[in-house]
């Protein structure tokens, strides 16, 4: 997640909420199920959670191999091969990378070939994958880190990227803020990120900038962000449809994460414990209870329309960190002891749909 909506969150730290939530750990643990959450700095470095059964929770990484940095995304390529990133260290954006299922992690990037703090990176393989971050850097590797090339477009130079998703080699979005405008932007490529258009202005309007974006194919995708704005396009961008439930629109609060599991199916995870599930489109929703209202809901990985995951961090007081696991299609969340109380930015679960 970018910078803005670190802001953001910290502009809104004024109101308190009760957690009613109870916490436990998941009752079904299912070896040899992979995923990782990544999320704010303890005892002098990044915090990267790994789970190899679903359900038990451990830290990997020490402060020698991961920088003192608050990592925010999170790309999970298979059970070896994991990307992450988020902000900046030592004076350059950070990017993460294991090809062994974390035993060992490694720092990615110099001041010259990432010079801008990172927001997202979607891994595409070892060797292949995409970031985005500040000063509208979108960045591509094809070796594995060694090398990154610049595709970024310089009409969007005052964009901030917070997301950004691929379909094949070909359909790429991007999604965050433009400060010049002071509105969310959308951009597309369809071409590998040779030239990029940009889509759904007239939406975006007013502030209403963007955190998250997914697509299930090159014509349909979906979008979050500020305002709980929930947007999506069947065409591939040409037009985008506001499908937030009429009563929620353009609230203060934030609509951080979605999860795809058909082009119509989608879990949205929101501020205030909120998560809104949908099998049509957007055009019905069902509000899920999670019981932890004092936490902002980041981020949703599923594996299927019943099993799924969360990350969060607390809103108000001390920083907490928060997984939530459901088997039920989200009738019923159950906390995870994650073993630590640093705020989570970002979840990943090996072979989780989009």
């Amino acid at each position: 997640m970018k910078t803005t909506l670190v802001l953001f969150i910290a502009g809104v730290l004024t109101v308190f909420l009760f957690s009613c939530g109870n916490s436990s750990t998941d009752p079904s643990p299912d070896s040899g199920l992979h995923g990782w959450a990544v999320g704010a700095t303890f005892d002098g470095y990044a915090t990267i959670l790994h789970t190899g059964d679903g359900g038990n929770w451990g830290r990997q990484g020490t402060p020698a191999t991961v920088p003192e940095a608050e990592l925010t995304s999170i790309s999970v390529v298979d059970s070896n091969t994991v990307w992450a990133a988020g902000g900046a260290y030592e004076g350059f954006g950070v990017v993460m990378k294991t090809t062994d299922g974390g035993e060992n992690w490694l720092r990615i990037g110099s001041m010259i070939s990432i010079p801008d703090a990172t927001g997202a990176i979607h891994g595409v393989s070892s060797t292949t994958a995409w970031v985005v971050g500040a000063n509208n850097s979108i960045l591509r590797t094809g070796d594995g880190g060694i090398t990154w090339y610049d595709m970024s477009d310089p009409q969007f130079s005052q964009c901030n990227w917070s997301s950004i998703y691929l379909v094949g080699q070909s359909h790429i979005w991007v999604c965050g803020e433009n400060t010049g405008t002071v509105a969310g932007q959308i951009i597309h490529s369809t071409d590998g990120g040779a030239s990029w258009r940009s889509e759904a202005d007239s939406l975006l309007a007013g502030g209403w900038y963007m955190i998250t974006i997914k697509a299930w194919d090159e014509n349909n995708a979906w979008a979050v962000g500020h305002g709980y704005l929930i947007l999506n396009t069947t065409d591939g961008g040409d037009n985008w449809e506001i499908v937030t439930p009429d009563s929620m629109q353009y609230s203060q609060n934030d609509a951080n994460g979605i999860a795809l599991l058909s082009p119509d199916d989608a879990w949205v995870a929101l501020d205030y414990g909120n998560i809104w599930k949908t099998a049509d489109g957007g055009a019905n929703w069902t509000f899920q209870n999670t019981g932890y209202g004092g936490f902002f809901l980041l981020r949703i990985s599923a594996l299927d329309t019943s099993t799924a995951w969360v990350s969060g961090s607390s809103g108000f007081g001390t920083q907490e960190g928060l997984i939530l696991h459901t088997s039920d299609g989200g009738n019923n969340w159950i906390r995870q002891d994650d073993g630590t109380n640093q705020g989570l930015w970002d979840v990943g679960i090996d072979g989780a749909m989009h």
